[in-house]
């Protein structure tokens, strides 16, 4: 489902108050995502607390899914992801592992599409110098031309035009039509321990740049990085419930306010970084802008934490949570009574960006709007899309 490739080509958005698609930049755009990606399999004892999808990711890929939090360990010769101590999900490398499921997606994409897959590849179990290395080459090696053509040197992949992330070398700084169509492609870009509430690994603060085409670290976590510094707003809300309660605090209201008052919270995680050392100030985040803020992408971490608060939830099942509470809900979110946008329906020209809308069971409800484009889409991925044409409005509306 390439419908990225739709807004890119679509003359309607050229005259849009926020220019052409193809001109904006990854801050500007909205891109639906899934939380632990890789824990699709069934490992039936061991699901009641970690499994968060029910489709590997070639499946994610073609439902529309275009940003994968991937968590990586290693048994015997493979890569695999995990979600805690019991749960193995699927494997990232070797014959049908993960990374050849993204190269066969691929593959099967006409020459003229134009999609973006951002990999977040942390939480790495128990990873010493050597596993990096192995497994940067993995990716490196499987998908290979696929991987966005610059390092960190070169670009700052959240604040540059979206065409300029998918063109070949010989075709870098001139905008289209002047550059090759052919010398474009769908790209791959990896932020390589994106992970905010993991402290930095010792192997990559010997980086002084990223010196991989396709890798890019986060800044402050990554202060040896110097140049086209980007950052991830990614806060976990750990609820186990949408709405406040007596004792517990919502999911809802707990995004929401995280998105619109991001100035109160520090860049640092008190994980990683001792915020009490007067020698290190990490300072706080600036305002959630209209428009965007460039070098930064904005998350909506819409999932639930069952497990801690099953008494709560009903569940300890992440995939029955996101079923039957979190993922119906999600469309009132962005148009719903007391949800305090600008306007009576979240819309971009108007609100704080979000530009990562991150679910577990991804296509348990589905957009359905016989008279929509994005009719059939899984919610996230149709309320992502319509986001970057224009007000979410009620499901019937769009």
């Amino acid at each position: 489902m390439p419908w990225l490739t739709d807004l890119f080509h679509d003359p309607v958005l050229d005259q849009s108050p926020r220019g052409p698609f193809r001109d904006r930049m990854l801050s500007q755009i909205s891109l639906p995502g899934t939380h632990d990606s890789g824990c699709y399999r069934d490992q039936r004892l061991s699901n009641v607390y970690s499994a968060t999808q029910t489709q590997d990711i070639f499946q994610q890929l073609a439902g529309g899914v275009r940003y994968f939090d991937l968590r990586p360990c290693k048994s015997g010769d493979e890569f695999w992801t995990y979600h805690g101590p019991l749960y193995w999900g699927g494997r990232l490398t070797g014959a049908d592992g993960i990374l050849q499921q993204i190269r066969a997606y691929l593959d099967s994409l006409a020459p003229t599409d134009r999609e973006i897959i951002i990999l977040n590849v942390s939480h790495f179990s128990k990873f010493s110098d050597a596993m990096h290395d192995e497994l940067i080459d993995a990716i490196r090696n499987t998908l290979g031309d696929y991987l966005v053509p610059y390092t960190q040197q070169d670009i700052n992949i959240f604040s540059c035009p979206y065409w300029q992330l998918l063109c070949d070398p010989v075709a870098r700084g001139f905008p289209p039509p002047v550059a090759n169509p052919l010398a474009m492609r769908s790209r791959v870009l990896v932020l390589y321990d994106g992970a905010l509430d993991t402290p930095p690994t010792s192997y990559l603060e010997l980086w002084p740049a990223v010196p991989y085409q396709g890798f890019f670290l986060l800044s402050p976590k990554y202060p040896n990085v110097l140049v086209n510094q980007i950052a991830l707003f990614d806060q976990y809300s750990k609820s186990a419930m949408l709405e406040d309660g007596f004792v517990y605090s919502g999911m809802r209201a707990n995004q929401l306010h995280k998105l619109r008052n991001r100035v109160r919270y520090r860049y640092a995680e008190q994980t990683w970084r001792d915020l009490d050392d007067p020698n290190f100030d990490p300072g706080y985040w600036t305002a959630n802008a209209v428009g965007g803020v460039p070098g930064t992408l904005h998350l909506l971490s819409w999932t639930l934490t069952p497990q801690f608060a099953a008494t709560v939830t009903g569940t300890w099942d992440p995939l029955v949570a996101a079923r039957d509470q979190a993922n119906p809900m999600l469309l009132d979110v962005f148009c719903g009574p007391g949800r305090d946008w600008a306007g009576t329906c979240y819309d971009a020209l108007h609100d704080a960006q979000i530009n990562i809308i991150y679910v577990d069971h991804y296509a348990s409800v589905r957009h359905q709007n016989a008279g929509s484009p994005w009719d059939g889409m899984a919610m996230p991925v149709a309320i992502a899309a319509r986001m970057n044409v224009g007000p979410v409005g009620e499901g019937n509306t769009w």
